[in-house]
């Protein structure tokens, strides 16, 4: 594999001061979407498929942030208006802007924004890849600096590759991913551990890492991974200092022994003021894709209906923003002791499940397809 070199950049250039990438549960400005289009796959019926998914996550957030969608084409913008007004959706709440792009994964490939000391907002690039050349990813690449140019606000270019999902802070200087889905010849063949950290530091403001194992890429795919374990398919902060982590389960879940390693590797953890971590299981449902958009489930006490291949089902696939937690449900019995445990870490939100089998066929959740912007303060 050919290494790659990204240039340095003079940051302080475009940021004043120490800056830092906001915990998720901070307030927010917006929340972007890039919404499905069926020009993103050879076989009919993708769009069709997710569209669903997009509306209700629309028609939810929009009434406690504004959502701003991306859409390829001028004609996607004006069939969305015509839905939205449909729906009664209230449009000063949505913007939809028009660029050019991939796929839906927003989190993945979009911006991921900063702020500095004195609070002025920044966009970050992370060379997004396709997760180490798994997908076409030349216009998603391009996603966050049109954003940074739409929206007038400087550009950063990381010194490496790596993907919003594989990315977890708590505002304060504490970052977690695993390095399964960073320190990985895919995506950075150039740099060890000291090196990603260096570069995440000067982009994000961490000053501690929590690193995970995660898993190989052949036993990613068979999971129905393709990001080489993103952390928030692994494992979240919350704002009262405990981890939320996927629970091993039984040892007859193939995730078991991945998921134990993690537990036992987040044994310890503590933050950037040396404070240590609340350890608290969310479960883990099993939820199978047979490959026809026919999905079957299974319950933690129940034998599975139509199994087939493995998916990355996972509730720290959620999303938190102003007021309010979006969390994947997989209507399965597991769905709500999720949705009681999210409440109880993140108090005063209302937790409001989203229906993901269909986005969860095609790879990820509802942390997967969302990308906050930070409230720049008094704003």
């Amino acid at each position: 594999m050919t290494t790659v070199k990204f240039p340095e950049q003079d940051i302080s250039k475009t940021m004043t001061g120490r800056y830092r990438m906001p915990a998720e549960w901070a307030p927010h400005a917006a929340v972007w979407l890039q919404w499905p289009d069926e020009s993103m796959r050879d076989y009919p019926g993708y769009a069709v498929k997710l569209e669903s998914a997009w509306l209700e996550m629309t028609r939810v957030m929009h009434e406690h942030v504004t959502v701003r969608i991306v859409v390829g084409t001028e004609a996607g913008r004006e069939r969305l208006q015509l839905q939205f007004r449909h729906f009664g959706f209230d449009s000063a709440r949505i913007e939809i802007m028009v660029i050019p792009h991939d796929d839906v994964w927003a989190r993945d490939n979009g911006p991921i924004f900063v702020l500095d000391s004195a609070g002025k907002l920044a966009v970050t690039s992370w060379h997004f890849n396709g997760w180490g050349g798994r997908s076409p990813s030349a216009r998603d690449s391009k996603v966050a600096e049109t954003v940074a140019t739409l929206l007038g606000l400087p550009l950063m270019s990381a010194a490496i590759t790596a993907e919003g999902g594989a990315m977890e802070v708590d505002g304060n200087g504490t970052f977690m991913a695993t390095r399964s889905s960073i320190l990985n010849a895919n995506r950075n063949p150039h740099l060890d551990q000291a090196g990603a950290e260096k570069a995440l530091g000067d982009l994000l403001g961490a000053e501690h890492f929590i690193w995970l194992s995660g898993a190989p890429p052949d036993v990613c795919e068979k999971l129905g991974d393709c990001t080489d374990y993103h952390i928030d398919i692994a494992a979240r902060f919350t704002p009262g200092g405990a981890i939320l982590y996927c629970d091993p389960l039984e040892r007859s879940d193939p995730r078991h022994p991945y998921l134990s390693r993690h537990r036992a590797e987040l044994e310890g953890a503590v933050d950037a003021k040396g404070k240590p971590f609340d350890l608290v299981a969310l479960p883990t449902p099993k939820v199978y894709s047979t490959g026809n958009a026919s999905i079957g489930i299974q319950n933690m006490t129940g034998a599975a209906q139509n199994p087939g291949r493995f998916t990355d089902a996972s509730y720290t696939n959620y999303l938190v923003t102003n007021g309010l937690v979006v969390v994947p449900v997989y209507g399965c019995a597991e769905d709500e002791r999720a949705k009681a445990i999210l409440a109880e870490h993140f108090p005063g939100r209302s937790v409001v499940g989203v229906p993901t089998l269909s986005l969860t066929e095609e790879g990820g959740a509802i942390h997967c397809v969302t990308q906050q912007q930070p409230l720049v303060p008094n704003s």
